[in-house]
Protein backbone atom coordinates (compact mmCIF):
# COMPACT_ATOMS: atom_id res chain seq x y z
CA UNK A 1 0.00 0.00 0.00
CA UNK A 2 1.42 3.26 -0.70
CA UNK A 3 0.67 6.44 1.45
CA UNK A 4 1.61 9.78 0.23
CA UNK A 5 2.23 12.26 2.73
CA UNK A 6 3.99 16.11 2.66
CA UNK A 7 7.46 15.79 4.09
CA UNK A 8 7.97 18.87 4.49
CA UNK A 9 12.53 19.80 4.18
CA UNK A 10 14.63 16.78 4.88
CA UNK A 11 18.43 17.36 5.38
CA UNK A 12 19.72 15.18 2.29
CA UNK A 13 21.80 12.09 2.64
CA UNK A 14 24.64 12.80 0.66
CA UNK A 15 27.30 13.35 3.84
CA UNK A 16 26.40 10.43 5.81
CA UNK A 17 26.84 8.36 2.66
CA UNK A 18 30.08 10.04 1.98
CA UNK A 19 31.06 9.58 5.36
CA UNK A 20 29.91 5.81 5.36
CA UNK A 21 32.24 5.67 1.64
CA UNK A 22 35.08 6.87 3.47
CA UNK A 23 35.35 4.49 6.23
CA UNK A 24 34.45 1.59 3.50
CA UNK A 25 37.75 2.68 1.80
CA UNK A 26 39.79 2.80 4.91
CA UNK A 27 38.32 -0.65 5.95
CA UNK A 28 39.23 -2.11 2.34
CA UNK A 29 43.25 -0.74 2.55
CA UNK A 30 43.56 -3.04 5.82
CA UNK A 31 41.81 -6.14 5.04
CA UNK A 32 43.53 -9.23 5.45
CA UNK A 33 44.40 -11.60 3.03
CA UNK A 34 41.63 -14.04 1.42
CA UNK A 35 41.11 -17.31 3.34
CA UNK A 36 38.50 -20.03 2.74
CA UNK A 37 36.36 -21.23 5.37
CA UNK A 38 33.47 -24.14 4.47
CA UNK A 39 31.38 -23.14 7.40
CA UNK A 40 30.69 -19.67 5.14
CA UNK A 41 28.90 -22.07 2.51
CA UNK A 42 26.83 -23.50 5.46
CA UNK A 43 23.04 -22.68 4.96
CA UNK A 44 22.39 -20.49 7.88
CA UNK A 45 19.30 -20.66 9.80
CA UNK A 46 18.46 -17.27 9.47
CA UNK A 47 19.71 -14.52 6.76
CA UNK A 48 19.02 -11.02 6.30
CA UNK A 49 20.32 -8.69 3.51
CA UNK A 50 19.22 -5.45 2.32
CA UNK A 51 20.85 -1.96 0.83
CA UNK A 52 20.14 1.75 1.64
CA UNK A 53 20.37 3.81 -1.85
CA UNK A 54 20.42 7.80 -2.55
CA UNK A 55 19.71 8.87 -5.74
CA UNK A 56 19.94 12.53 -6.68
CA UNK A 57 17.98 13.65 -10.52
CA UNK A 58 18.13 16.88 -13.08
CA UNK A 59 15.19 16.64 -15.10
CA UNK A 60 15.05 18.74 -18.11
CA UNK A 61 11.73 19.31 -18.19
CA UNK A 62 8.88 20.26 -21.31
CA UNK A 63 7.11 22.74 -19.49
CA UNK A 64 5.26 24.17 -22.06
CA UNK A 65 3.93 20.69 -23.13
CA UNK A 66 0.87 18.69 -23.08
CA UNK A 67 2.66 15.73 -21.36
CA UNK A 68 3.87 18.40 -18.26
CA UNK A 69 0.02 19.41 -17.56
CA UNK A 70 -1.58 15.82 -18.07
CA UNK A 71 1.33 15.15 -15.16
CA UNK A 72 1.14 18.22 -13.31
CA UNK A 73 -2.29 19.86 -13.70
CA UNK A 74 -2.44 22.94 -12.34
CA UNK A 75 1.24 23.67 -11.76
CA UNK A 76 3.14 26.64 -13.56
CA UNK A 77 5.72 25.66 -16.45
CA UNK A 78 8.60 25.11 -15.38
CA UNK A 79 11.85 23.53 -17.16
CA UNK A 80 14.21 22.21 -14.69
CA UNK A 81 13.48 19.94 -11.85
CA UNK A 82 15.89 18.86 -9.35
CA UNK A 83 14.95 15.36 -7.41
CA UNK A 84 16.21 14.01 -4.37
CA UNK A 85 15.04 9.64 -3.96
CA UNK A 86 15.74 7.64 -0.85
CA UNK A 87 15.14 3.81 -0.96
CA UNK A 88 15.58 1.38 1.74
CA UNK A 89 15.12 -2.70 0.92
CA UNK A 90 15.11 -5.43 3.60
CA UNK A 91 14.84 -8.73 3.58
CA UNK A 92 15.19 -11.70 5.67
CA UNK A 93 14.87 -15.86 5.54
CA UNK A 94 14.77 -18.21 7.89
CA UNK A 95 15.06 -22.11 7.23
CA UNK A 96 13.84 -24.23 9.08
CA UNK A 97 14.44 -27.83 7.28
CA UNK A 98 11.75 -28.48 4.39
CA UNK A 99 9.97 -25.28 5.07
CA UNK A 100 11.08 -21.89 4.19
CA UNK A 101 9.93 -18.41 5.77
CA UNK A 102 10.81 -15.16 3.99
CA UNK A 103 9.80 -11.71 3.03
CA UNK A 104 11.44 -8.51 1.36
CA UNK A 105 9.81 -4.95 2.28
CA UNK A 106 10.74 -1.83 0.60
CA UNK A 107 10.14 1.90 1.32
CA UNK A 108 11.44 5.04 0.19
CA UNK A 109 10.77 9.02 0.28
CA UNK A 110 11.09 11.29 -2.80
CA UNK A 111 11.12 14.73 -2.91
CA UNK A 112 11.20 17.68 -5.69
CA UNK A 113 9.84 21.07 -5.76
CA UNK A 114 6.08 19.67 -7.05
CA UNK A 115 6.23 16.53 -5.60
CA UNK A 116 6.77 15.16 -1.71
CA UNK A 117 5.69 11.80 -0.89
CA UNK A 118 7.03 8.79 1.61
CA UNK A 119 5.88 5.25 0.37
CA UNK A 120 5.47 3.11 4.12
CA UNK A 121 8.04 0.30 4.19
CA UNK A 122 5.84 -2.30 1.88
CA UNK A 123 6.00 -5.92 1.43
CA UNK A 124 8.05 -6.34 -2.26
CA UNK A 125 7.93 -10.59 -1.55
CA UNK A 126 6.86 -12.56 0.84
CA UNK A 127 5.40 -16.21 2.15
CA UNK A 128 5.64 -19.35 3.34
CA UNK A 129 7.69 -22.37 0.78
CA UNK A 130 7.81 -25.84 1.46
CA UNK A 131 9.66 -28.47 0.01
CA UNK A 132 7.47 -31.67 0.02
CA UNK A 133 9.85 -34.28 -1.81
CA UNK A 134 12.73 -33.74 -3.76
CA UNK A 135 11.35 -32.23 -6.62
CA UNK A 136 7.95 -31.32 -4.92
CA UNK A 137 7.27 -27.71 -3.71
CA UNK A 138 4.79 -25.72 -2.68
CA UNK A 139 4.48 -21.80 -2.02
CA UNK A 140 1.91 -19.19 -0.42
CA UNK A 141 2.35 -16.06 0.12
CA UNK A 142 3.63 -12.72 -2.24
CA UNK A 143 5.80 -13.46 -5.03
CA UNK A 144 7.20 -12.10 -8.43
CA UNK A 145 7.52 -14.43 -11.24
CA UNK A 146 10.13 -13.83 -13.84
CA UNK A 147 8.32 -15.98 -16.84
CA UNK A 148 10.27 -14.96 -20.34
CA UNK A 149 13.42 -14.52 -21.61
CA UNK A 150 13.13 -10.99 -22.53
CA UNK A 151 15.82 -8.59 -21.33
CA UNK A 152 13.55 -5.13 -22.17
CA UNK A 153 10.33 -6.49 -22.36
CA UNK A 154 8.45 -9.92 -21.81
CA UNK A 155 5.48 -10.87 -23.87
CA UNK A 156 4.68 -13.77 -21.38
CA UNK A 157 4.63 -11.97 -18.00
CA UNK A 158 1.57 -13.07 -17.55
CA UNK A 159 1.23 -12.93 -13.78
CA UNK A 160 3.68 -9.81 -13.29
CA UNK A 161 3.93 -6.13 -13.21
CA UNK A 162 5.69 -4.85 -16.18
CA UNK A 163 9.58 -4.42 -15.89
CA UNK A 164 10.95 -0.95 -16.44
CA UNK A 165 12.58 -1.63 -19.76
CA UNK A 166 14.92 1.79 -18.69
CA UNK A 167 16.28 -0.56 -15.87
CA UNK A 168 14.87 -4.27 -16.32
CA UNK A 169 16.66 -5.37 -12.80
CA UNK A 170 15.23 -2.65 -10.71
CA UNK A 171 13.09 -4.03 -7.60
CA UNK A 172 9.73 -5.26 -8.48
CA UNK A 173 6.55 -5.63 -6.46
CA UNK A 174 4.83 -9.41 -6.71
CA UNK A 175 0.99 -10.66 -6.48
CA UNK A 176 -0.10 -12.51 -3.79
CA UNK A 177 -0.58 -16.12 -5.19
CA UNK A 178 -0.51 -19.92 -3.89
CA UNK A 179 2.03 -22.08 -6.30
CA UNK A 180 3.22 -25.27 -6.74
CA UNK A 181 6.15 -26.67 -8.53
CA UNK A 182 7.33 -30.63 -9.84
CA UNK A 183 10.60 -30.66 -11.15
CA UNK A 184 12.65 -33.93 -12.44
CA UNK A 185 15.37 -34.45 -14.25
CA UNK A 186 16.05 -37.18 -16.95
CA UNK A 187 18.58 -38.67 -19.11
CA UNK A 188 18.38 -38.37 -22.83
CA UNK A 189 17.63 -35.28 -25.07
CA UNK A 190 15.16 -34.28 -22.33
CA UNK A 191 16.93 -33.59 -20.21
CA UNK A 192 14.34 -31.70 -17.35
CA UNK A 193 11.20 -31.32 -16.98
CA UNK A 194 9.12 -28.76 -14.50
CA UNK A 195 5.43 -27.92 -14.41
CA UNK A 196 4.36 -24.95 -12.07
CA UNK A 197 0.24 -24.29 -11.37
CA UNK A 198 -0.48 -21.04 -9.41
CA UNK A 199 -3.48 -18.97 -8.69
CA UNK A 200 -3.74 -14.87 -8.27
CA UNK A 201 -6.58 -14.32 -6.38
CA UNK A 202 -8.87 -11.00 -6.75
CA UNK A 203 -11.24 -9.56 -4.71
CA UNK A 204 -11.46 -5.63 -5.04
CA UNK A 205 -9.00 -5.59 -2.22
CA UNK A 206 -6.26 -8.63 -2.72
CA UNK A 207 -4.34 -7.61 -6.04
CA UNK A 208 -6.33 -4.65 -6.96
CA UNK A 209 -3.64 -3.87 -9.49
CA UNK A 210 -3.88 -7.58 -10.81
CA UNK A 211 -7.74 -6.76 -11.36
CA UNK A 212 -10.95 -5.79 -9.24
CA UNK A 213 -13.13 -8.90 -10.09
CA UNK A 214 -13.83 -11.86 -7.70
CA UNK A 215 -11.80 -14.67 -9.57
CA UNK A 216 -8.87 -17.04 -8.75
CA UNK A 217 -7.06 -16.39 -11.99
CA UNK A 218 -5.16 -19.20 -12.60
CA UNK A 219 -1.93 -20.02 -14.89
CA UNK A 220 0.86 -22.73 -15.08
CA UNK A 221 3.92 -22.86 -16.90
CA UNK A 222 5.63 -25.82 -18.46
CA UNK A 223 9.58 -25.90 -18.73
CA UNK A 224 11.60 -28.11 -20.96
CA UNK A 225 15.00 -28.59 -21.55
CA UNK A 226 15.41 -29.95 -24.48
CA UNK A 227 17.79 -30.41 -26.97
CA UNK A 228 20.26 -27.73 -25.27
CA UNK A 229 17.11 -25.59 -25.72
CA UNK A 230 15.33 -23.93 -22.89
CA UNK A 231 11.35 -23.79 -23.63
CA UNK A 232 8.73 -22.51 -21.91
CA UNK A 233 4.65 -22.98 -22.08
CA UNK A 234 2.65 -20.48 -20.43
CA UNK A 235 -1.31 -20.27 -20.07
CA UNK A 236 -3.30 -17.27 -18.08
CA UNK A 237 -6.94 -18.36 -17.37
CA UNK A 238 -9.94 -16.03 -18.14
CA UNK A 239 -10.79 -14.20 -14.99
CA UNK A 240 -9.70 -10.57 -14.23
CA UNK A 241 -7.67 -10.34 -17.24
CA UNK A 242 -8.76 -11.85 -20.24
CA UNK A 243 -6.96 -15.15 -21.35
CA UNK A 244 -3.40 -15.70 -22.55
CA UNK A 245 -1.11 -18.43 -23.62
CA UNK A 246 2.33 -18.26 -24.99
CA UNK A 247 5.93 -19.65 -25.16
CA UNK A 248 9.08 -18.55 -24.86
CA UNK A 249 13.20 -20.27 -25.47
CA UNK A 250 16.77 -19.67 -25.43
CA UNK A 251 19.36 -21.65 -27.11
CA UNK A 252 23.27 -20.75 -26.81
CA UNK A 253 24.33 -21.34 -30.56
CA UNK A 254 27.79 -21.05 -28.96
CA UNK A 255 29.94 -19.99 -26.26
CA UNK A 256 29.57 -16.05 -27.15
CA UNK A 257 26.45 -16.15 -29.30
CA UNK A 258 22.34 -16.95 -27.47
CA UNK A 259 19.61 -16.63 -29.38
CA UNK A 260 16.07 -16.19 -27.22
CA UNK A 261 12.20 -15.13 -28.07
CA UNK A 262 9.06 -15.21 -27.04
CA UNK A 263 5.40 -15.00 -28.35
CA UNK A 264 1.84 -14.48 -26.49
CA UNK A 265 -1.29 -14.29 -27.79
CA UNK A 266 -4.58 -12.50 -25.71
CA UNK A 267 -7.91 -13.04 -26.18
CA UNK A 268 -10.85 -10.69 -26.37
CA UNK A 269 -8.79 -8.10 -25.06
CA UNK A 270 -9.81 -4.32 -24.16
CA UNK A 271 -8.59 -1.85 -27.06
CA UNK A 272 -9.30 1.88 -26.82
CA UNK A 273 -8.37 4.37 -28.93
CA UNK A 274 -9.22 8.22 -29.37
CA UNK A 275 -9.52 10.61 -32.40
CA UNK A 276 -7.95 14.31 -32.24
CA UNK A 277 -11.60 15.73 -31.28
CA UNK A 278 -11.55 13.07 -28.20
CA UNK A 279 -14.20 10.50 -29.45
CA UNK A 280 -13.54 7.53 -27.96
CA UNK A 281 -13.64 3.96 -28.99
CA UNK A 282 -13.41 0.60 -27.89
CA UNK A 283 -13.04 -2.73 -29.59
CA UNK A 284 -12.57 -6.34 -28.50
CA UNK A 285 -9.23 -7.64 -30.39
CA UNK A 286 -6.99 -10.54 -30.63
CA UNK A 287 -3.64 -9.36 -29.37
CA UNK A 288 -0.26 -11.19 -30.55
CA UNK A 289 2.88 -9.96 -28.69
CA UNK A 290 6.48 -11.38 -29.76
CA UNK A 291 10.05 -10.89 -29.02
CA UNK A 292 13.33 -11.84 -30.83
CA UNK A 293 16.75 -11.01 -29.49
CA UNK A 294 20.49 -12.10 -29.60
CA UNK A 295 23.20 -11.85 -26.85
CA UNK A 296 27.14 -11.77 -28.18
CA UNK A 297 29.75 -11.64 -26.25
CA UNK A 298 32.73 -10.10 -28.49
CA UNK A 299 36.22 -10.80 -28.23
CA UNK A 300 37.02 -7.74 -26.88
CA UNK A 301 34.56 -8.46 -23.98
CA UNK A 302 31.82 -6.32 -25.07
CA UNK A 303 28.66 -7.46 -24.89
CA UNK A 304 25.74 -6.78 -27.27
CA UNK A 305 22.10 -7.19 -26.37
CA UNK A 306 19.78 -6.80 -29.58
CA UNK A 307 16.09 -7.21 -29.24
CA UNK A 308 13.24 -6.49 -31.60
CA UNK A 309 9.65 -6.24 -29.38
CA UNK A 310 6.20 -6.02 -31.11
CA UNK A 311 3.81 -5.06 -28.99
CA UNK A 312 -0.01 -6.49 -29.58
CA UNK A 313 -1.55 -3.77 -27.71
CA UNK A 314 0.42 -0.70 -29.60
CA UNK A 315 -0.63 2.06 -31.00
CA UNK A 316 0.83 3.00 -34.40
CA UNK A 317 2.85 6.72 -35.29
CA UNK A 318 -0.67 7.78 -36.69
CA UNK A 319 -2.40 6.83 -33.64
CA UNK A 320 -0.21 8.24 -31.51
CA UNK A 321 -0.11 11.22 -33.63
CA UNK A 322 -3.71 11.81 -33.48
CA UNK A 323 -3.52 11.21 -29.62
CA UNK A 324 -0.89 13.88 -28.96
CA UNK A 325 -3.20 16.73 -31.01
CA UNK A 326 -6.06 15.37 -28.77
CA UNK A 327 -3.92 16.08 -25.75
CA UNK A 328 -2.79 19.69 -26.70
CA UNK A 329 -6.24 20.61 -27.33
CA UNK A 330 -7.81 19.21 -24.68
CA UNK A 331 -5.21 20.45 -22.30
CA UNK A 332 -4.20 23.87 -23.59
CA UNK A 333 -4.84 26.90 -21.00
CA UNK A 334 -8.43 28.37 -20.88
CA UNK A 335 -9.72 24.32 -22.13
CA UNK A 336 -12.67 22.96 -20.67
CA UNK A 337 -12.40 21.22 -17.35
CA UNK A 338 -14.38 18.15 -19.40
CA UNK A 339 -11.84 17.86 -22.20
CA UNK A 340 -8.54 17.62 -19.09
CA UNK A 341 -11.09 14.97 -17.53
CA UNK A 342 -11.16 13.40 -20.63
CA UNK A 343 -7.43 13.22 -21.39
CA UNK A 344 -6.71 11.50 -18.40
CA UNK A 345 -8.98 8.87 -18.48
CA UNK A 346 -8.01 8.15 -22.08
CA UNK A 347 -4.39 7.90 -21.16
CA UNK A 348 -4.96 5.50 -18.52
CA UNK A 349 -6.72 3.10 -20.88
CA UNK A 350 -3.29 2.48 -22.59
CA UNK A 351 -1.73 5.16 -24.00
CA UNK A 352 0.17 6.72 -20.81
CA UNK A 353 2.18 2.70 -20.58
CA UNK A 354 5.68 3.65 -20.58
CA UNK A 355 5.79 2.26 -23.94
CA UNK A 356 2.90 2.60 -25.89
CA UNK A 357 3.84 1.82 -29.49
CA UNK A 358 3.91 -0.65 -31.61
CA UNK A 359 7.35 -1.69 -32.65
CA UNK A 360 10.56 -1.27 -30.77
CA UNK A 361 14.35 -1.87 -31.20
CA UNK A 362 16.11 -2.06 -28.07
CA UNK A 363 19.90 -2.55 -28.75
CA UNK A 364 22.55 -1.99 -25.51
CA UNK A 365 26.98 -2.53 -25.40
CA UNK A 366 28.14 -3.03 -22.26
CA UNK A 367 31.41 -3.80 -21.23
CA UNK A 368 33.41 -4.48 -17.88
CA UNK A 369 36.51 -2.48 -16.10
CA UNK A 370 36.79 -0.43 -20.41
CA UNK A 371 40.64 1.10 -20.22
CA UNK A 372 41.82 -1.05 -17.68
CA UNK A 373 39.62 0.83 -15.17
CA UNK A 374 39.15 -2.19 -12.33
CA UNK A 375 35.93 -2.35 -10.75
CA UNK A 376 34.53 -0.07 -13.37
CA UNK A 377 31.60 -0.64 -16.01
CA UNK A 378 29.89 1.11 -19.06
CA UNK A 379 27.26 0.75 -21.17
CA UNK A 380 25.40 2.40 -24.07
CA UNK A 381 21.47 1.64 -24.17
CA UNK A 382 19.31 2.86 -27.45
CA UNK A 383 15.46 2.45 -27.37
CA UNK A 384 13.76 2.97 -30.88
CA UNK A 385 10.35 3.85 -31.64
CA UNK A 386 10.79 1.64 -35.14
CA UNK A 387 6.83 3.14 -36.08
CA UNK A 388 7.69 7.13 -35.45
CA UNK A 389 11.46 6.86 -35.15
CA UNK A 390 11.98 8.27 -32.13
CA UNK A 391 14.37 7.20 -29.67
CA UNK A 392 15.88 7.58 -26.25
CA UNK A 393 19.93 7.17 -25.81
CA UNK A 394 21.23 5.93 -22.38
CA UNK A 395 25.09 5.95 -21.67
CA UNK A 396 25.65 4.78 -18.07
CA UNK A 397 28.67 4.26 -15.65
CA UNK A 398 28.84 2.25 -12.50
CA UNK A 399 32.20 1.51 -10.10
CA UNK A 400 31.87 -1.33 -7.63
CA UNK A 401 35.70 -0.85 -6.05
CA UNK A 402 34.37 -0.08 -2.41
CA UNK A 403 33.14 -2.92 -0.52
CA UNK A 404 29.29 -3.40 -0.65
CA UNK A 405 29.05 -0.17 -2.64
CA UNK A 406 27.54 0.39 -5.89
CA UNK A 407 27.77 4.21 -7.46
CA UNK A 408 25.89 4.32 -10.99
CA UNK A 409 25.60 7.28 -13.14
CA UNK A 410 23.53 7.75 -16.38
CA UNK A 411 22.30 9.97 -18.58
CA UNK A 412 19.02 9.49 -20.39
CA UNK A 413 18.16 11.39 -23.81
CA UNK A 414 14.94 11.55 -25.25
CA UNK A 415 14.71 13.04 -29.02
CA UNK A 416 12.24 12.81 -31.93
CA UNK A 417 9.72 14.90 -34.21
CA UNK A 418 6.34 16.73 -33.19
CA UNK A 419 3.98 14.12 -32.15
CA UNK A 420 5.96 11.23 -31.26
CA UNK A 421 6.65 9.35 -28.27
CA UNK A 422 9.71 10.14 -26.91
CA UNK A 423 9.39 13.56 -28.30
CA UNK A 424 6.30 13.91 -26.05
CA UNK A 425 7.44 12.79 -22.93
CA UNK A 426 7.83 14.91 -20.26
CA UNK A 427 11.11 14.98 -20.20
CA UNK A 428 13.86 15.90 -22.98
CA UNK A 429 16.72 14.79 -20.79
CA UNK A 430 17.12 13.56 -17.55
CA UNK A 431 20.95 12.85 -15.36
CA UNK A 432 20.41 10.36 -12.89
CA UNK A 433 23.30 9.26 -9.80
CA UNK A 434 22.90 6.75 -7.55
CA UNK A 435 24.56 5.38 -4.23
CA UNK A 436 23.93 1.71 -3.34
CA UNK A 437 24.64 0.45 -0.04
CA UNK A 438 24.69 -3.30 0.31
CA UNK A 439 23.91 -5.06 3.71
Amino acid sequence: MNVHADTGNRRPLWPTLLSMALTFIGASSSAEEFSFDAAEFEKKTFEFSGYLEQKEEWLKLRGDSPAFRLAYPGEAARFELLRSTTTLELGGKLNLGDFVLDARAQGGQANDALVSNTRELAVMEGGLRWSASPGLTFDLGKRVQRWGKGYAWSPVAMVERPRDANDPAASREGFVMATGEWTRSFSGPISAVSLTGLLVPTDGDMNADFGQTQDLNPAARLYLLAWDTDIDLMWRGQGARPESFGLDFSRNLSTALELHGEWARTLDASRNTVTASGVTNSERVVMDSYLLGVRYLTQGEVTWIAEYYRNGAGYSAQELSVYYQFLETALEPGAPATLASRARSVAQSGYARPNPGRDYLYLKASVSEPLDWVYGAASLTTMVNLNDHSYQLTPEISYTGFANWELRGRLILLAGQAHTEFNEKTTSRRLEIYARYYF
